[in-house]
């Protein structure tokens, strides 16, 4: 590694990509079930192929299932869904194996144990509606219907929502919003007046620049952004990575930044005072579309590249190199908002303003190279009857989160533990494991502790159905229907996930279980549809599609009726109060917060304490893949990444088995040390959703460490609701030998 820590020579760069193959390889298999299961004996041509679209993440890739009698025997990319490109990524081609695994649960189970214990009974599905209805309803009629929660994931949750708030609770929230994009999408809102949606809108297509702040593109296999990305780079398009740990992104950068933690801001604040002092900005662009420059212009003068290096820790030269490539690109510069963005709080929503507001100086929004205008196509909703008035949620009823998009995982789960601002009783939880997905474990099970009833719905028997006093067995997605997919992409589509295969066990689509569950509730005119066909059929229709055109090709591609970019000289109000794009926010400053992007910074751990950071594998998604029998075998645990320096100065070597914990006794793993100059002294790194201890997980219990486990000391940010994560400090120790 070179003097100014930034060049990395291909030399030590392979040598320190040999030593993790090493790491790695202690732990691989002989041979990983995924070949034994491509090179069976009794291989056989499929009998039919069915369009669908998958759900091994929130990317929805348009796929094609192989399919002999019940039995998917292969996954490919479908070639016409906008969002994959004919490809699946590694974890979507091993969805098949969710539908054989033995551990899915597979019928109705009613708690006979004391919660946590995971000890159930069996039951039927209309002894399991009516415990649900007659605790919902006892819980409506002494607290009222807003004492009712839903956790949510995933595509079988809007008829869930739809379920509740029918039944009169303003409460449903998922952990996409609170513990991963809310600061995002806020920074952005208040600034361009605009949502991002997912896939976010950035056009790599037409990049000659691109900006990624932590993003770890590929480690987190975001399949078609990552083919757009790895096409721009053999176009010529530059790369600029800002991330304290050398990412597999950041390894293929033309200048990356391995700045401190939380240095983030104090960059683009640099990049923001160059743009101004040197008048590189686009001025047409900013004179026509945005207002508050003056201000901003001001408030960066004193941010020069030396003010950033001595915060970020890396040579001013190189800020100052990155700001010339994005110039010299200007404005085809794709400056990625990212996804996974709750890290330090408050300062998450200044770090989305910063980024949205260098956008707006470099012209780049709405722009060939940069990002494109969103539409959606245009289904009706299945006619219903009108939905009650609402209560205020959570949220709003105890005057929090003034921005926040939605409501927040971390109000209801303080609602159900405090009783504040009104008592929440009752929790309805799909598809997602609270357990690992929200910080501080003990919060959550202080909560779980105070319900009446807990409902749990999901496939896998994930450490949150241990403590479900109802657990609903839901239908693989190769198994069910789901509502229709309404894509953002450049050309809007209509998407439909239909069975590949019947369910061999008593599980049931989440559509069934709100129809069904619904009726109990006596709501069941909110689903006056007789099979989930006809609800189908009368959307598509109204978008002059049919059901079986979509059987047969799994998507419809709809003409836009938009331009993909913003003309020069068009006029258009943004949906900002000032109609333009607001560099100067009032309504931030109305509110009591800062107006402009501003920098403090996490401050650096005492000596033996290191910061706590992780991320994604390109073969897990969050804790809900460990078990799959394919991707097991492919990785079965995560390593913690250590520095040399720190390593030796705590008498560790490459390898051994590690416990890390936190200053409030708890603690997590073994897991294996990977000790690599990937990532800098005073912080570790491990990938997220390892660590399980559910019972009925038996390939993934007991197997890594659980990031989630020991991430106690989060921060809320006031203005979004998001949760910082990456502000906790742990211990490291060697890991007793039994």
């Amino acid at each position: 590694m070179a003097e100014d820590g930034v060049r990395i020579g291909r030399r030590t760069f392979l040598e320190l990509a040999a030593a993790g193959a090493a790491a790695g390889a202690a732990a691989a298999p002989d041979r990983a079930e995924a070949f034994g299961l491509a090179q069976a004996d009794d291989a056989l041509p499929p009998e039919r192929e069915v369009p669908t679209f998958c759900e091994l993440c929130f990317w929805n890739c348009g796929a094609v299932a192989r399919v002999r009698k019940n039995r998917v025997h292969s996954l490919r990319g479908h070639p016409r869904y906008p969002n994959a490109n004919g490809k699946l990524c590694g974890r979507g081609q091993a969805g098949a194996a969710s539908v054989v695994d033995a551990d899915r649960l597979t019928h109705p189970l009613i708690r006979t144990g004391a919660r946590g214990e995971g000890k159930f009974r069996r039951a039927g599905w209309n002894e399991a509606y009516q415990i649900v209805a007659r605790g919902f309803g006892d819980i409506k009629a002494r607290h009222g219907a807003e004492a009712l929660a839903l956790f949510y994931h995933g595509s079988g949750g809007p008829l869930l929502r739809q379920m509740l708030v029918a039944y009169g609770s303003p409460n449903y929230a998922g952990p996409s919003y609170a513990q991963c994009k809310g600061a995002r999408n806020v920074g952005y809102q208040l600034t361009f007046g605009e949502k991002l949606v997912s896939p976010e809108p950035i056009d790599l297509e037409n990049a000659r620049a691109v900006v990624l702040f932590g993003s770890h593109l590929g480690e987190n296999a975001h399949n078609g952004q990552v083919q757009e990305l790895v096409r721009a780079r053999v176009r010529g398009a530059s790369l600029v990575v800002l991330d304290p740990r050398l990412s597999t992104v950041a390894s293929k950068a033309d200048v990356w930044l391995p700045i401190r933690p939380g240095a983030d801001t104090a960059v683009i604040l640099a990049w923001l005072h160059l743009l101004v002092a040197e008048r590189t900005y686009d001025r047409a662009f900013v004179e026509a579309r945005t207002t508050g420059f003056d201000r901003l212009a001001a408030h960066v003068a004193p941010f020069d590249p030396a003010w950033a290096a001595e915060r970020a820790g890396v040579p001013a030269q190189r800020i100052v190199d990155a700001y010339r490539l994005m110039v010299n690109a200007m404005p085809a510069v794709v400056v990625h908002p990212g996804r996974h963005t709750a890290w330090y709080g408050e300062e998450d929503t200044q770090r989305a303003r910063a980024q949205a507001i260098l956008s707006a100086l470099l012209g780049a929004w709405w722009r060939p190279g940069s990002t494109y205008r969103t539409e959606r196509a245009t289904v009706d909703d299945y006619p219903t009857p009108d939905f009650p008035d609402l209560p205020r949620n959570v949220d709003q009823a105890a005057g929090r989160f003034p921005f926040a998009e939605e409501v927040t995982t971390n109000g209801l789960r303080d609602a159900t533990r405090t009783g504040k601002p009104y008592p929440v009783k009752g929790w309805f939880v799909h598809g997602t494991n609270l357990v690992q997905a929200m910080p501080n474990v003990r919060e959550t099970r202080e909560a779980i502790a105070n319900l009446d009833l807990l409902v749990v719905c999901d496939v896998a028997p994930t450490e949150i159905t241990q403590y479900a006093d109802v657990l609903l067995p839901e239908d693989t997605y190769l198994e069910r229907y789901d509502d229709l997919s309404l894509g953002f992409t450049r050309t809007p589509y209509v998407g439909l996930r239909q069975p590949a295969v019947a369910s061999p066990h008593d599980t049931r689509p989440a559509w069934r279980i709100a129809k069904e569950l619904g009726t109990a509730l006596g709501v069941g005119d909110f689903f006056p549809w007789a099979t989930f066909e006809e609800y189908l059929e009368v959307r598509l229709a109204s978008a002059g599609l049919s059901l079986d055109q979509l059987r047969r090709d799994g998507i419809a591609l709809v003409p836009r009726k938009t331009p993909l970019y913003l003309g020069d000289g068009e006029a258009y109000r943004f949906h900002t109060p000032s109609g333009r794009i607001e560099l100067w926010s009032q309504r931030l400053a109305d509110a009591g917060f800062d107006p402009l992007p501003v920098w403090k910074g996490p401050p650096p751990p005492p000596p033996g304490r290191f910061r706590l950071l992780y991320g994604r594998s390109p073969l897990h998604t969050f804790g809900r893949t460990q078990n799959n029998p394919i991707l097991f075998d492919l990785e079965p645990e995560n390593t913690l990444w250590m520095s040399p320096a720190d390593a030796t100065a705590l008498g560790l070597a490459a390898g051994e088995r590690v416990m890390v914990g936190n200053a409030h006794g708890s603690e997590t793993g073994p897991l294996a040390l990977h000790v690599t100059e990937r990532i800098p002294d005073g912080a570790v790194y491990m990938v997220h959703g390892f660590g399980h201890w559910a019972h009925r997980l038996h390939r993934a219990r007991g197997r890594g460490g659980d990031d989630g486990a020991v991430i106690d000391d989060y921060v809320v940010d006031p203005i979004s609701g998001s949760t910082g994560m990456r502000t906790q400090l742990v211990t490291v120790r060697r890991a007793e030998v039994a």
